[in-house]
């Protein structure tokens, strides 16, 4: 088992089966050369006539089987029955299914708005990728060696996204790729998200935010991918993420669009949108979908290094005690930020109290620490909301840890006064490291 092809016996599916052909030769795999009987209205068919068709159908598979394996590719017939893309998710369950292949003549029938096409649904459902073939020479020439394959992956900063980008790097290993990386953001959402208030113009960041969302975007895919190697791609926008994803595509002259979903269905589809669907709708070229079982569960189990800590303190004996425990989980090389929100007060006092706290707060960093080789950055930050400001700062830093502490409040006490702590673990998504009291 290895490469699931669908076919209709149309130009176009063989398309795609030239493709399946030479990503199975490449990968040392068998092509399952699929053809589907659709059930509907096959009682209205006599016995005979329902013989002669399928001895026909099967006749016709053998044939494409044949041309494939003309080409070099070990292949594997199978003539089923059934609804088309129940069937290719069905094999494509199978063990050691890589990958399915369909095609797609890219047209828009009124009825694919409610049911969606054969490569759609195939797409929502498989528990593989699957690539939705409108153009076979780039691949065929890619794999002759003839010139590398241009791939554009959208991103999301998702764990979809992040199964994408595994996969590509699969491809990237068969052969050379161009790999360019993109991601759409709403510039209001992101400037929420970081704390940088200011005007955002239609269509582009802030020149602060672009480059923050650049410095994620990079190290992220600094994780898997050769960076010499993968161009970055930052777009500002309004409106669904789609249309600006193809729009990237098409300018960099891509041959695959590569997304990640997350295969919702029924209302969650509808209510929370599919960029993967809009993107096999409307892409005028080929389309990979990576759903999130891609993942590697070697990879999630990794153990984590941190390279940037954020560790905050309101000067109480506590939030102090915390700072420490910063520094005691970062190597040679690493760098803290060393945060503490304060209450806006009237402009002419901010100087002052500002050098102090500078001044304060460089006090509290521990003994030895630039010469194990870590980096102190002090921060200040003037908000009435002091797990709002810890969150957008760790989201500018781009902490790998969030390390805070905590008094250790519960009940009526933590109704009445809060807890900073819980407030930054229910709003921020990276991990949190809460320094409790010690015991009296």
């Amino acid at each position: 088992m290895g490469i699931v092809c669908g076919t209709d016996f149309s130009v176009h599916a063989a398309q795609a089966a030239n493709v399946a052909a030479e990503l199975a030769m490449r990968l040392d795999e068998t092509v399952v050369l699929v053809h589907v009987i659709e059930n509907s209205g096959q009682g209205a068919v006599s016995p005979k006539s329902l013989d002669k068709l399928m001895g026909t159908l099967r006749e016709r598979l053998n044939n494409e089987a044949e041309r494939l394996r003309r080409l070099g590719a070990t292949v594997k017939a199978e003539l089923l029955n059934g609804s088309p893309y129940e069937a290719l998710v069905g094999v494509g369950r199978r063990p050691g299914t890589r990958l399915v292949i369909v095609s797609s003549l890219g047209q828009i029938a009124p009825s694919r708005f409610l049911v969606g096409s054969v490569a759609e649904r195939t797409a929502e459902n498989s528990p593989v990728p699957t690539l939705v073939v409108r153009d076979d020479a780039p691949f065929r020439a890619w794999a002759r060696g003839e010139r590398p394959l241009k791939i554009f992956l959208g991103y999301d900063f998702s764990a979809t996204s992040d199964s994408a980008l595994r996969w590509v790097d699969t491809l990237r290993k068969l052969g050379p790729c161009n790999i360019t990386v993109g991601y759409v953001c709403w510039p209001p959402q992101e400037a929420g998200r970081l704390g940088k208030g200011g005007p955002t113009w239609f269509g582009e960041a802030p020149p602060e935010i672009q480059q923050l969302l650049e410095r994620d975007l990079r190290e992220k895919v600094h994780n898997l991918l050769d960076l010499a190697k993968v161009e970055i791609r930052v777009e500002g926008g309004w409106g669904r993420a789609e249309p600006q994803l193809i729009a990237l595509a098409t300018a960099e002259k891509a041959d695959l669009i590569v997304v990640g979903t997350h295969q919702r269905h029924g209302m969650g589809r509808f209510w929370l949108g599919s960029v993967s669907r809009g993107v096999l709708r409307h892409a005028p070229l080929s389309v990979a979908v990576v759903p999130l079982s891609q993942a590697n569960p070697q990879e999630s189990a990794r153990i984590p290094e941190f390279r940037r800590v954020l560790v905050t303190t309101d000067f109480s004996e506590l939030g102090d005690n915390a700072i420490p425990y910063a520094y005691s989980a970062l190597r040679p090389g690493s760098t803290v930020c060393l945060l503490h929100v304060v209450e806006p007060k009237d402009p002419q006092g901010q100087i002052k109290q500002t050098n102090d706290t500078k001044t304060k707060l460089c006090s509290l960093i521990p003994t030895g620490t630039a010469a194990r080789g870590i980096e102190t950055h002090v921060e200040i930050v003037r908000n009435r909301n002091p797990s709002q400001a810890i969150c957008q700062a760790a989201e500018r830093f781009g902490a790998d840890l969030i390390c805070m502490a905590s008094h250790g409040r519960s009940g009526l006490s933590k109704a009445v006064l809060g807890s900073v702590a819980h407030d930054v673990m229910t709003c921020s998504k990276r991990p949190l490291l809460v320094v409790r009291p010690p015991e009296k």
